[in-house]
């Protein structure tokens, strides 16, 4: 089961990833809510990893004639080939 919390004080365009002890190379909101990167294995309390959130790319297809899930733009016909939006 999933749950979702909102964080007010997370920095514009990173997302909350986990909770516990940062390995070296993470990033983490720190105690003033600064981001922090753990650049040891030093740390031993656990904090709130984050990561950079990924922009969206999704990969249109023109068509030849009107199919099922295409859009009209334009006035042609297109759908979706690739889209990197993956469900964690």
């Amino acid at each position: 089961m999933k749950h979702e919390i909102e964080i007010p004080d997370l920095p514009e365009g990173w997302e909350p990833f986990a909770y516990r002890v940062p390995v070296e190379g993470e990033y983490f909101l720190s105690i003033d809510n600064e981001i922090s990167h753990a650049n040891d294995n030093s740390h031993w309390c656990p904090w709130l990893i984050i990561r950079k959130k990924q922009p969206r790319r999704i990969v249109l297809e023109e068509t030849c004639k009107e199919e099922r899930k295409a859009f009209l733009h334009a006035g042609k016909y297109w759908k979706i080939v690739e889209d990197n939006k993956c469900a964690e």
